[in-house]
């Protein structure tokens, strides 16, 4: 019995179980990075929302060379941000850097080159999260 219990284990765990596909994030609207951004026009609409001081929330999936998904969270309520990141279904990568609702103070756009970079500041850890990187317009 043990040996049936750990052989299903075994097969949902080689399966992919809990793990987020890109076609899953498209159907759920994140905004996918991975060779690119796809869905930016997401971002564009959090931006003009939290500049308005409207409540909204979106997610960024970053897709590793490998196809692990990492997942950021970002819901402004008016005022602040709440930032959210889990590396828990990369299987290189650590955990050790998630966060859990850490509350930010602003977001910042700084153009490099011919790209802009959006930043979220003066966080309750001390440490700024860039979000993504799209190009200049």
């Amino acid at each position: 019995m043990v040996r049936k219990i750990g052989l299903a284990l075994c097969i949902l765990f080689l399966v992919g179980c809990g793990k987020y596909t890109m076609e899953e994030a498209k159907e759920n609207g994140d905004i996918i990075v991975q060779k690119g951004v796809e869905n930016s026009d997401r971002f564009e609409s959090f931006l003009n929302k939290s500049k308005q001081g409207k409540s909204d929330q979106i997610r960024i999936t970053a897709y590793t060379t490998e196809g692990d998904p990492i997942v950021y969270d970002v819901e402004y309520d008016g005022k602040t941000y709440q930032y959210s990141s889990d590396a828990s279904r990369d299987q290189f990568g650590s955990t050790d850097d998630d966060r859990k609702n850490e509350v930010c103070q602003q977001l910042d756009k700084t153009i490099v080159k011919q790209e802009a970079i959006y930043t979220l500041s003066k966080c309750a850890e001390g440490t700024d999260h860039e979000l993504l990187r799209l190009p200049k317009q």
